[in-house]
């Protein structure tokens, strides 16, 4: 379960990070820094669902 929710992550992470590097180099600081922030907090996300460290699905607290 956790590999393809990061796997379909990954695919946010690239949007974000492409449209942010887009947008700042069309001289639109704010929002490409808002959009490469997103995207650099989607990545850790992934790197933590894809190494098992975070798992959603388990019953951690009972």
């Amino acid at each position: 379960m956790n590999i393809g929710l990061g796997v379909m992550l990954i695919f946010v992470a690239i949007i974000f990070t492409l449209s942010g590097l887009f947008l700042y180099k069309r001289k639109k600081k704010i929002i490409s820094n808002i959009l490469l922030f997103a995207g650099a907090i989607a990545l850790t996300i992934i790197n933590l669902l894809l190494t098992g460290i975070y798992d959603p699905y388990a019953n951690h607290i009972r």
